[in-house]
């Protein structure tokens, strides 16, 4: 059973493989059932052997509807057989799931059909509305504004053809065995076109943790990568996965957003109070200590409440670097990502990861006070006499009173991580403090 804690300095890791397949998925044209999810699919599993799931679009579950497959294939405004605006330019140019139209229409009546972003007038807005609004009928496009307040009054000739067929949603699901079947499941979009950091950023994060995860002589526990369109992927897998393998899934971290230039945001599960919400936010405080948090859907909304739904109630995290200026725009490009950034998120879940793996009860197998400072233990942290240093710092302080502490927490009933947050001590230092007495025959882990 591996019980190692993995150090941050990865041996051999290309800090720039992530950014390089960002640089890779983030132009395709990328919808929910679609043509360039389907090459996102395949670029992933050049990546890592991924099962590919498929749903049949139209497919119904709690009122939940697999879309079509879609994807534009012209899309021009013409005044007076000029080309105005060409609607392919840009994977956001055309509002996601429209319907196709051909004719002669006025200004006014184009521009109930012209999108643009709210606040960068020279950028697109990311319009996926229709996507989950399978009753609403619709065609449009997605331009800057400084090209709308340009548009002369007069007819213009619109010709916008968009293909909706019978096809499949893909879900890519990698699995990587551990030493017990209880899993750890990753989530990550796939959905997003024209969007770097949302969500192809917290994608290549997921990629690579496991990447790093399956070369691992040993895994106390399984783990999955579910990279699946957003809500309508989780849904339809979760719905489909036999009961037996779904009880299995013991927590989630959701991934995304994760490769701009912001602190982490910790965002909770359900309850606040799972193990993996005390392990994230007590290896954050500690390894970077500027993240902030907040309670259950309460930074940004997304598939945690797919895995916390009634009857599957999987304790959900979600790690992102949300807010940014750039968010559903067409800003959002591999010009805003960190190599930097995408590093340090790697590095933060596989550290929530390395508690989660460690994480354990001990039994003591001795009975009394135990001389520390005997040679023969050898287990005393040396602190300062307060009668000839009456200024002690804190954390020599939280040492001292943790080992007057740690005998009684040796009953079978507190985890090394109950005393890292008690004492406010780095968990990685804890354990390997605990694992001395492990060491002397004085303890044993549970």
């Amino acid at each position: 059973m591996w019980t190692g804690y993995e150090s941050r300095a990865y041996e051999g890791v290309n800090r720039m493989k992530m950014y390089e397949l960002l640089r890779k998925i983030y132009p395709h044209r990328m919808s929910p059932n679609s043509p360039g999810l389907d090459a996102v699919v395949d670029i992933l599993k050049e990546e890592l052997p991924f099962e590919v799931r498929e749903y049949e679009g139209g497919r119904e579950h709690n009122g939940w509807y697999v879309p079509l497959s879609w994807h534009p294939v012209k899309a021009e405004i013409r005044k007076g057989g000029k080309l105005i605006y060409d609607g392919m330019s840009h994977p956001l140019g055309v509002i996601g799931y429209s319907r196709s139209f051909k004719g002669r229409i006025t200004l006014e009546e184009l521009k109930k059909h012209l999108f643009h972003h709210p606040k960068f007038h020279d950028a697109l807005v990311y319009h996926c509305d229709l996507f989950y609004k399978s009753g609403q009928k619709n065609w449009g496009f997605c331009m800057p504004y400084n090209i709308i307040k340009t548009l002369k009054s007069g007819t213009y000739d619109v010709e916008l053809t968009t293909i909706h067929a019978a096809g499949t949603m893909k879900v890519a699901d990698y699995f990587i065995p551990g030493d017990s079947l209880e899993t750890i499941v990753l989530n990550a979009h796939t959905c997003h076109a024209g969007q770097a950091n949302d969500d192809v950023a917290g994608l290549v994060v997921a990629v690579e943790v496991m990447k790093r995860l399956a070369k691992r002589k040993s895994r106390r526990y399984s783990y999955r990568l579910i990279a699946a369109p957003e809500h309508f992927g989780t849904i339809f897998y979760l719905a489909d996965i036999p009961e037996k393998v779904r009880k299995t899934f013991r927590c989630a971290l959701f991934l995304e957003m994760l490769g701009n230039d912001n602190r982490i945001a910790l965002q909770e599960s359900f309850t606040g109070e799972a193990e993996i919400d005390r392990a994230a936010h007590h290896h954050l405080r500690h390894a970077v200590p500027e993240y902030f948090s907040d309670k259950f859907r309460g930074i940004v909304g997304n598939d945690e409440t797919v895995w916390e739904a009634p009857g599957y109630e999987i304790p959900t995290i979600s790690l992102s670097r949300f807010p940014y200026p750039e968010y559903h725009s067409s800003r959002d490009t591999h010009e805003i990502i960190r190599v930097d950034k995408l590093e340090e998120s790697a590095d933060a879940v596989l550290g929530i990861i390395d508690v989660l793996e460690t994480n354990r009860t001990m039994n003591r197998k001795f009975t009394g006070l135990i001389a520390l400072s005997n040679p023969k233990y050898d287990l005393y942290i040396g602190q300062a006499d307060p009668s000839i240093r009456p200024t002690i710092p804190a954390d020599q302080r939280r040492w001292n009173r943790l080992m007057d502490y740690i005998p009684r927490y040796f009953d079978g009933k507190h985890t090394v991580l109950d005393v890292a947050v008690k004492h406010e001590l780095a968990y990685h230092l804890v354990l390997d403090y605990v694992r001395r007495f492990e060491k002397k025959r004085l303890i044993e882990f549970v």
